[in-house]
């Protein structure tokens, strides 16, 4: 039996049951390889992820065009097989490159690279997942027998956001605020068919270097 006292460790099984809820919860939103080094700097540093903090960041917006038009044409099962098959591809590809799922708005994916962790190259990371999806979205739309074709616009916002775990008492979610995050989705939505759109702040970060998929 444990009978410890202040200032002990708790027992490993109680620490192995914490660890595994930590990392299931991170798991919905951060890539293997990042909950790993979260869970490890919060276990050396006592880091509180959810707690609201202003980090700079790049922002991503990716929506499938004329999805609406599209999907009153398809049964409800087909519409759900197409975007958890889309939804999966795109998002691997985000945490290829560390960056944060923020949430699904309907068929659209916003996605933050520079939060939770620190990322001097939050820009660069944003650049490449983008291009990568967009060519992920190709072979995705050769690999189906059937169906509509799908086609993104994508922009990319780099500034200053509010991060934390935000929401109501019972339920909250991590996620991004401010004006750089609304600016994102105003170039998203700007963006042309197959388009990754980008903000000064984005193409000024770059200093001229150019930026291609991995």
């Amino acid at each position: 039996k444990y009978a410890g006292g202040a200032g002990e460790r708790p027992p490993l099984n109680q620490k192995n049951r914490t660890e595994e809820k930590k990392r299931e919860r991170l798991g919905r939103f951060l890539s293997p390889q990042v909950t790993a080094r979260i869970i490890a700097t919060s276990e050396s540093q006592g880091m509180a992820l959810g707690v609201p903090e202003v980090k700079d960041v790049s922002v991503l917006f990716s929506d499938i065009v004329g999805f609406t038009t599209m999907s009153e044409k398809m049964s409800p099962a087909a519409v759900s097989l197409l975007l958890n098959d889309y939804f999966s591809r795109m998002t691997d590809i985000i945490f290829k490159y560390e960056g944060t799922l923020d949430k699904y708005i309907g068929d659209a994916i916003m996605a933050v690279f520079g939060a939770p962790l620190d990322m001097p190259d939050h820009s660069v990371r944003a650049i490449k997942a983008a291009l990568e999806m967009r060519d992920q979205l190709e072979a995705f739309n050769a690999e189906r027998k059937e169906g509509p074709t799908i086609r993104i616009r994508i922009g990319i916002n780099s500034g200053k956001a509010v991060a934390g775990e935000i929401g109501s008492v019972n339920k909250k979610e991590y996620t991004v605020l401010g004006d750089a995050v609304n600016t994102t989705q105003r170039i998203g939505s700007a963006a042309c068919l197959e388009q990754v759109l980008v903000s000064d702040a984005v193409w000024d970060s770059l200093g001229g270097r150019p930026v291609r998929s991995s």
